[in-house]
């Protein structure tokens, strides 16, 4: 990515690094491949020794055997970027880079390699895969099709639900299982307007009911997602998906279109007509949800985020009982925004076919799932899916008979595992032109329709397609 590139950037690359497990392996000298952590998950002590553990039995056995050093660079995560177009510019490139989520990868899209040869080379089987969650590691870039890495764990975003507060309201549970024919985002509205009440249990139903005084919501949304979590689930009219809001040649802004007004006009309605969610994002609705997330505050019936929330469940075990739900459907569309964490390969590292030799290894099904256990995310390869569940209900344990995490043997962990299947394609990180500019418009414009900043919607989608019209104009033209 020359346009990241400063020669003054050359200067103290040393005193940037941060090496781990740089162990020296004795013989005939071999390539060294470096594997470059930090951009996301990976860098906690515990995770960084089983790094370390991985790279001893690779130098000990294939190492020795290709002729290949494996050596994993950890970096903190706030230093990744600087210190990842530090190394590039110093022609000191890392040969592979992970775990990496799709927005990291979309912030450094022209460094990747397609890695569709290698994989057609050695006969890799996709088919170990959901074909959605491949599918997100896919880019269209200036005309080429790439596949970009492959996908080690995915985050999917489901309905937590609180089923004490559904109990007391006399109202079923969500369904069961993905694709119930009448689980819209219709029903889910009408049950959440059951559910949010105010300070005399007036429901949104009532004539009395007072939005200024709200004690519980019945839903809140996707508020701790971006835009494209949204937009995500509106298709045109020949049923393509228009999250990305510009044309197939990423050259005009389409984000004005009636889809993305329909969007912002249904986000609206939520709030100010269905009042079922805060009229705010999560960080200004702290004044009924207190420091809890807006589930764990036990003042919320339903809500749509990533399981990367499990960090949250001993807290909402001690103080309800919740549930998962899949998502519903939206004009017949089912969409469940997903982060994917991934390795990709680094196109101005010096040895691409060394590095696919450990890019394979550490995709090998025995050392794939010791790095998804390590990093937390669900396993993307399906064999390993159902031990996945087995673990989540039964409890884990180490090796000195521990317990690391307690069983949840209610919980419906399936919807999880089946959520890989509607996966959000393009991902809702994808990457477009000016990346970072037209994301913070975008997520601008969601925030004023929240807060009630803007009122008219189709005027906020005309306005942010003229500032993203800006910023691809930009991009282009330096890119010519």
């Amino acid at each position: 990515m020359k346009r990241l590139l400063r020669k003054s950037a050359l200067l103290g690359i040393a005193a940037l690094l941060v090496f781990t497990g740089c162990s020296k392996t004795k013989g005939p000298a071999r390539d060294k491949i470096q594997v470059m952590v930090g951009f996301g998950t990976g860098t906690d002590p515990s995770q960084i020794a089983v790094h370390e553990a991985l790279q001893k039995e690779f130098n000990d056995t294939i190492g020795k055997e290709k002729g290949i050093e494996l050596e994993f660079l950890t970096v903190q995560y706030a230093d990744s970027e600087q210190k990842f177009t530090t190394l590039v510019a110093g022609n000191m490139t890392p040969d592979i880079c992970g775990p990496v989520g799709v927005m990291g990868v979309g912030k450094f899209i022209d460094e990747w390699m397609d890695i569709t040869p290698y994989l057609e080379k050695d006969g890799i089987n996709l088919n170990d895969y959901d074909d959605q969650l491949v599918d997100s590691m896919r880019y269209n870039i200036n005309g080429e099709n790439k596949l970009v890495g492959l996908p080690i764990g995915y985050y999917p975003s489901v309905l937590y639900y609180n089923e004490d507060i559904f109990d007391r309201a006399g109202i079923d549970y969500p369904p069961t299982t993905w694709g119930t024919k009448d689980w819209t985002y219709e029903k889910l509205i009408d049950i959440a307007r059951k559910m949010t009440l105010d300070k005399n249990d007036n429901n949104t139903y009532s004539p009395d009911f007072n939005m200024e005084y709200v004690t519980q919501f019945g839903y809140d949304g996707t508020d701790w997602a971006p835009w494209r979590a949204w937009i995500g689930k509106y298709f045109d009219k020949k049923g393509n998906p228009v999250s990305l809001g510009v044309s197939a040649d990423y050259k005009t802004a389409q984000m004005n279109s009636p889809e993305w007004k329909k969007a912002f006009k249904d986000l609206q309605d939520q709030i100010y007509t269905y009042k079922v969610r805060p009229s705010s994002d999560s960080a200004a609705g702290a004044a009924l949800f207190g420091d809890n997330d807006p589930l764990g505050s036990n003042k919320c019936a339903m809500w749509e985020v990533f399981s990367w929330m499990s960090y949250a469940y001993e807290g909402w075990d001690a103080n309800f009982k919740w549930n998962i739900a899949p998502i519903p459907s939206l004009d017949g569309h089912i969409v469940s925004a997903t982060n994917i964490d991934t390795f990709v390969m680094c196109k101005s590292a010096k040895n691409h076919d060394k590095a696919w030799e450990v890019y394979k290894w550490l995709f090998k099904p025995e050392n794939y799932i010791r790095l998804n256990k390590n990093y937390g995310g669900i396993p993307a390869m399906k064999q390993f899916q159902k031990s996945w569940i087995d673990e989540r209900k039964n409890g884990v344990v180490d090796e000195n008979g521990e317990v690391i995490e307690e069983g949840r043997p209610n919980i419906n962990w399936q919807v999880l595992i089946d959520a890989g299947a509607y996966a959000d394609n393009p991902n809702n990180e994808a990457w477009v032109p000016n990346f970072g500019k037209v994301w913070d418009a975008m997520e601008g414009a969601m925030a004023n329709v929240i807060s009630g900043l803007s009122e008219d919607t189709d005027e906020v989608a005309e306005e942010l397609n003229k500032e993203v019209q800006g910023y691809l104009d930009e991009y282009w033209a330096s890119h010519k």
